[in-house]
């Protein structure tokens, strides 16, 4: 196993039996496969049931809103309320930098710092390979390559894996520096609240922070103010160590923001929609900027939970997907094993399943969404699964009749033996069905001196002398057909 492999110096080299896999692949398919099934069905539920409940939330909530107004407080107190304002700066703190950059101040809604330092990079690519020649086993190939790249977190280049290859040599050629301390990191803070109009809400952290803050570059420091960059850490002439940094804040050019929520003496809470069936508990409130109007933003707000379901069903039906062909793994790693042709029956059952497991995927993932939603939402749900019922049951059907269709083409007729007057049950008898030889035909001459009704004795193509009788308008010279 692995004969004749050549392995470059930023190779490894593993080999697995086929013993390991076979063990690997019967665990996986006895207690991962059913874990990963029943874990999807439960999240596929959960995903209907709260799309179903947040959009019967949302057309509560759009029914009971009231626009509120950007000056008392006290306007709708305790209702869902609706309103454009800006945001003001009244109770938001100031923000500090760190490091080189302690001199930053900023008052604001939050403050975000992408600090990143020029780094040694390690990457892997893995490829397995089954054995030629049957035996189960397979070969991975790991390959460690080396490259230059901006990160935000410090790289412990000594627990490279081929730290002394030419790879990392040639693209690298020094360890990275440990983490400057007056250099920034990356982070991000929020205010606790921020006023918006004449109320007050926590959700800061709706608030994007993607304006480039302003500042006087420190020593050592060049550039601003989208980005600030410093060599004083530099350890090589590729650049390693080199650090840039940028600060964030929200934009106060345009402050108009839209919220919503349930207003409890001028502080914005989370709204709870009235119960209905199998609902109960579900909240609205949110803080986009920008000026919207009460449809678009409620129409907003059902797309993007609208979007979330379907990227949840996908991500249900793809891991149920995996975990049904996870059943087929034994079989594929049985019959790598197999002698010289192990490795294609192994692929080709591994194509099947993939195929095969297909079908059970569709129908639990089919299944686990039309009972929720027959529970949920019957006048909706319960015409969809009688739809797919009757479908199911046409399918059988159809299927029935063609196998009946099939048997009758392919039966042999029977034919019961001679009665001579009398049937085998009045005779005490039972009768006996033979089966009827296909007959088959030759041509005959009538020979001289015979005519109709005569009894000519010829020979069959298979060599059978036999006695014919000459048919009714057929003369001397004549041709017609005998059966035989």
């Amino acid at each position: 196993m692995g004969a004749g492999l050549t392995v470059a110096e930023n190779e490894d080299v593993t080999y697995t039996s086929g013993g390991s896999r076979l063990c690997g692949s019967i665990i996986t398919a006895v207690c991962l496969a059913p874990l990963l099934i029943i874990g999807m069905c439960l999240m596929l539920g959960w995903n209907e049931r709260r799309a179903v409940c947040t959009s019967k939330a949302l057309i509560a909530g759009e029914r009971e809103v009231h626009l509120m107004g950007c000056a008392n407080p006290k306007d709708w107190n305790g209702a869902l309320v609706f309103m454009n304002c800006d945001i003001k700066h009244e109770g938001l703190p100031t923000f500090t930098g760190e490091g080189d950059f302690s001199s930053l101040r900023f008052e604001g809604t939050g403050l975000k710092v992408k600090a990143d330092m020029y780094q040694c990079v390690e990457s892997k690519h893995s490829e397995t390979h089954k054995n030629k020649g049957g035996g189960g086993g397979e070969t991975t190939v790991t390959t460690y390559t080396y490259s230059t790249e901006w990160k935000d977190e410090p790289i412990d280049s000594a627990s490279f894996h081929k730290r002394f290859s030419a790879n990392f040599q040639q693209h690298c050629g020094h360890d990275n520096p440990s983490r400057p301390s007056g250099a920034p990191r990356t982070k991000t803070k929020y205010a606790e609240s921020v006023q918006v109009g004449a109320v007050k809400t926590k959700l800061t952290s709706s608030i994007p922070l993607d304006t480039p803050i302003s500042v006087k570059a420190p020593s050592g420091w060049t550039g601003g103010p989208s980005e600030y960059r410093s060599r004083k850490w530099r350890v090589s002439n590729n650049g390693i160590g080199d650090i840039r940094v940028t600060f964030y804040g929200n934009d106060w050019v345009h402050p108009a923001a839209t919220l919503l929520g349930k207003n409890v003496h001028g502080e914005i809470t989370a709204w709870t929609a009235p119960d209905s069936w199998l609902c109960s508990g579900s909240t609205l409130e949110n803080l986009r900027m920008g000026s919207l109007s009460k449809d678009q933003l409620f129409k907003a707000l059902q797309n993007e939970s609208s979007t979330l379901t379907w990227i949840l069903r996908f991500v249900g039906f793809a891991m149920l997907w995996l975990g049904f062909s996870l059943f087929f793994g034994p079989l594929e790693v049985m019959a790598d094993c197999i002698p010289c042709v192990g490795p294609f029956l192994g692929n080709s059952i591994e194509a099947v399943a993939c195929c095969v497991s297909c079908l059970p995927a569709t129908a639990c993932c089919s299944l686990v969404v039309g009972i929720v939603w027959v529970a949920m939402r019957p006048m909706v749900g319960v015409p969809l699964m009688l739809f797919f019922c009757l479908v199911m049951a046409a399918f059988f059907v159809f299927r029935v009749q063609s196998q009946k269709r099939r048997a009758l083409a392919t039966s042999v007729p029977l034919v019961a033996g001679p009665t001579y007057g009398a049937t085998g049950s009045q005779m005490g008898v039972p009768v006996v069905a033979v089966p009827v030889q296909p007959s088959r035909q030759f041509q005959v001459q009538v020979p001289a001196g015979c005519g109709p009704g005569s009894v000519v004795q010829v020979t069959s193509p298979e060599g059978t002398l036999m006695q014919v009788s000459v048919p009714e308008g057929c003369y001397e010279g004549s041709v017609f057909a005998a059966a035989y």
